[in-house]
């Protein structure tokens, strides 16, 4: 066995039947739904959100993933929490 960790930057360079097999059938996690994210441009260059996919390989099979998002500005999230307190 030999683990390599990655990150990808885009799930549109992973393939889309490795990465459902280990979403499980969950739809919020399923590679079309993550990937309308990025081709809507609701994340990605100019959003504040960077795609930032966590990969774990035992050789070459993907065995392990994780969807992150890298947040790069707090436009509003914190004026609507004190609104609500």
């Amino acid at each position: 066995m030999a683990l390599r960790l990655e990150v990808a930057e885009s799930i549109a360079k992973l393939p889309a039947d490795a990465w459902d097999v280990l979403a499980g059938g969950v739809p919020l996690l399923s590679h079309a739904f993550l990937s309308a994210f990025e081709t809507s441009n609701s994340v990605g260059a100019g959003t504040g959100w960077q795609p930032c996919f966590l990969l774990l390989y035992d050789d070459t099979q993907l065995i392990g993933a994780m969807p992150l998002y890298v947040k790069y500005h707090s436009y509003g999230e914190y004026r609507m929490l004190c609104r609500i307190l």
